[in-house]
């Protein structure tokens, strides 16, 4: 196996420091992803509920004016 000079190691150091703080920056940048994403799915589910609420409303409605006219 080739000798490793103390310049080289140096190097060796440093790279793998600048990767390990690459690492740690996608490790930040993923949290913050992930909490977007939970909050874009709690904003999802909002308005698919919102969505299904106002239909059964809009059926009720309709229902009730269709009694009004028969009676």
């Amino acid at each position: 196996m080739k000798k490793v000079s103390e310049i080289q190691q140096v190097r060796l150091r440093r790279r793998i420091s600048d990767a390990m703080q690459d690492v740690d920056s996608l490790k930040a940048q993923l949290a913050e992803i992930r909490q977007c994403c939970a909050e874009l799915e709690q904003t999802m589910r909002d308005i698919r509920e919102k969505g299904e609420q106002a239909q059964v409303n809009a059926r009720a409605e309709s229902r009730r004016r269709q009694l009004k006219r028969v009676q």
